[in-house]
């Protein structure tokens, strides 16, 4: 079963909508019986994407990458679960938490103007 903080592998659309391509994904959604669509973020292992809205990820046995990757929060799609070819992994708690300002920061939730990340009113 498909659940927070899950990679998985899908056909994650270009932003102009012209094709697919199958790639990995972090699941940014808590299911419930009532969606059937989860919420992905691209992961790429193109570093030279890196930015303010990508956190970095390394490949280990829990997470199934094969490469140092970036998850990024700014290519984010809704897609229907039956889409998911399958699950490569999961995060853990840490690499959680450290993307949460990270997530919220893209959707101006908080600020980075400072060395440290806060909440914005």
């Amino acid at each position: 079963m498909v659940e927070f903080g899950s990679i998985v592998l899908t056909h994650f659309p270009f932003t102009d909508l012209t094709g697919t391509k199958l790639r990995p994904a972090l699941v940014i959604s808590r299911g419930n019986e009532r969606r059937h669509d989860i919420v992905l973020a691209f992961i790429t292992s193109n570093l030279n994407t890196q930015n303010a809205d990508s956190l970095r990820l390394e490949p280990s046995r829990s997470n199934g990458l094969k490469a140092p990757s970036l998850v990024r929060f700014d290519k984010i799609v809704t897609l229907e679960k039956r889409v998911i070819v399958g699950e490569l992994g999961r995060v853990d708690a840490e690499f959680l938490n450290q993307a949460a300002p990270v997530f919220f920061g893209v959707f101006g939730f908080y600020d980075y103007s400072g060395p440290t990340p806060v909440p914005t009113r």
